[in-house]
């Protein structure tokens, strides 16, 4: 137990855009925000899914008083299905399409018996030591909310993700003046969004956004191929709306789309007109002016239906010269190379390309604050203590300098690693604790969650990078096979040769498998330039 002290702990989303879990504890209580997965750069092969490290939360089970996530995306609920189980299954609290996208993923994995309680930005929660109230914000999905949480130490707000969008589509702007009347006599810390932490100006207006979008479309003759964020609910709706002005029928194609088309449509966030949506078989009674394709894959995700399309791979739908390709998104940290790969692949089947970051045009709004809206946010907040979270050290340290310029001083700015305790006392005196609570890296691989050592990734990079030799050794032979690497008969003879020299001169060591395997791999590096992996 530690008496008197408030303690803040990231499990995930300090270090990297993704797997947000934030844990507050106070004595005997712990509340839990958000539970995300990241989508793996190429240092992690092999790995579809990395989550928070949750050990300190597994083996504290019965302070947790409830996990409240802020809004719908995957790197806040994405962990949910895959970690939920062992906190001992906590009540979860969120809005009505948040944990209609949760109870989709939790019906999917089969889990059962998970207690779920819709909140609003009216919404008031007593869970132990902590009070929770909530606050209407600007994201890229509907229903995203911030967080006053009161504790007995003082008052924290938590931004969740957010912008500050002054003419926002089919929604209300985020709630300025109860931000400001929640800050009023004192906020102990502000926890604020960092992703756009390096982007000067405001982020560009959802509305804005759809007013291009039209004027694109209306202008393409050929089929237009659509990707974006399968939950950028309000993009989905403009292009709906887009469609529909334009006589255009839309094919949907990927699952993960139409599972939120499904479920925002029930949940009355869309509205469809009859007949606007049809199979794919239906295409060809269309001509190409009045088909518009959603598809999953802005992020060169391999599985997903643009990726296939591009690859032809995806049944009888190919990309034709006339086609037109809009990615109306931004690119998560990490993918650039996959949707490099992935516009290559288009533009060799004679795709024309709409990306933001090549034509400049503003035909994708980021759900993050840029460096107006978070130096606006901390004005109205005015906190004593000032954590930058969700996203890298960089966009943090641009965020810190934000905070300093808004008067907040700078040891009083704490740019945290995941794991890493901060503790504040009744007396408002903060401090980092020395031990850290993350140090595993939990995984997904073919949907199973596993503890990978960090070093395991190393090996796999040095497999695919250098190569394996496998030797099988019998009485006076040695037969050897390579993988992953290629080179004429007569360096493959010589290095048989050396293998069988190395055999015969160590073979009565107690260790001459690692010296066999540490000369040979010196020998095959001096031919070829590779030191494989050399396994006997």
């Amino acid at each position: 137990m530690f008496p008197d002290k408030l303690r803040i702990i990231p499990l995930g989303g300090v270090e990297e855009v993704g797997k947000n879990c934030l844990v507050f504890e106070y004595k005997n209580d712990i509340l839990v925000v958000d539970l995300g997965l990241e989508f793996p750069n190429p240092d992690y092969p092999g790995v579809q899914y990395l989550l928070p490290d949750i050990s300190y939360l597994k083996s504290n089970q019965k302070k947790i008083k409830a996990l409240i996530v802020t809004h719908g995306h995957l790197d806040h609920i994405g962990g949910i299905s895959y970690l939920i189980e062992d906190l001992g299954k906590p009540i979860i609290f969120g809005s009505k399409l948040t944990l209609a996208l949760i109870k989709e993923r939790l019906e999917e994995k089969k889990i059962i018996g998970v207690p779920i309680k819709e909140v609003d930005k009216e919404s008031i929660l007593h869970l132990g030591n902590f009070k929770v109230k909530f606050f209407h914000v600007n994201h890229n999905i509907p229903d995203s909310l911030g967080l006053l949480i009161e504790t007995p130490v003082g008052k924290v707000i938590h931004t969740g993700d957010f912008k500050f969008d002054e003419d926002p589509y089919e929604e209300l702007p985020a709630e300025k003046e109860k931000i400001k009347k929640y800050a009023k006599n004192d906020t102990l810390l502000l926890l604020s969004d960092s992703t756009n932490a390096d982007s000067p100006g405001k982020t560009i207006s959802e509305k804005k956004v759809g007013e291009i979008l039209s004027l694109l479309i209306k202008k393409i003759q050929g089929r237009v191929i659509f990707t974006t964020f399968s939950t950028l609910i309000s993009r989905l709706k403009q292009i709906i709306e887009i469609c529909k002005k334009e006589q255009k029928k839309i094919v949907v194609f990927g699952l993960s789309l139409k599972k939120n088309l499904k479920i925002a449509t029930e949940l009355g966030y869309l509205k469809i007109p009859k007949g606007l949506f049809i199979e794919h078989q239906e295409m060809k009674k269309n001509p190409d002016h009045r088909l518009l394709v959603l598809a999953t894959g802005s992020q060169g995700e391999e599985r997903s239906a643009l990726v296939k399309i591009a690859k032809g791979e995806f049944f009888d739908f190919k990309i034709k010269k006339g086609d037109t390709v809009i990615f109306s998104s931004s690119a998560i940290p990490g993918n650039e190379l996959a949707i490099s790969e992935l516009m290559n692949d288009l533009i060799d089947k004679n795709a024309e390309l709409v990306y933001e970051p090549i034509l400049g045009l503003g035909i994708h709004s980021s759900g993050h604050a840029s460096q107006t809206d978070l130096e606006e946010m901390i004005a109205l907040v005015k906190p004593k203590f000032f954590i930058p979270v969700h996203g890298e050290h960089f966009m943090q340290a641009y965020h810190r300098d934000l905070a300093k310029k808004q008067g907040i001083k700078e040891e009083n700015i704490f740019i945290l690693r995941n794991g890493d305790v901060l503790e504040i006392d009744k007396n408002k005196n903060a401090h980092l604790a020395q031990k850290k609570l993350a140090q595993l890296c939990p995984a997904v691989e073919a949907e199973r969650v596993i503890f990978l050592r960090k070093e395991l990734f190393e090996e796999r990079k040095k497999m695919a990078e250098e190569g394996v030799c496998f030797l099988k050794i019998r009485k006076n032979s040695i037969k050897i096979r390579f993988f992953g690497l290629q080179f004429e008969k007569k360096i493959r003879r010589e290095i048989e040769k050396k293998a069988l020299k190395l055999f015969q001169k160590y073979k009565r060591r107690a260790d001459f498998e690692k010296r066999i395997e540490t000369s040979l791999k010196d020998y095959i590096a001096s031919k070829t330039g590779k030191k494989p992996i050399v396994i006997l």
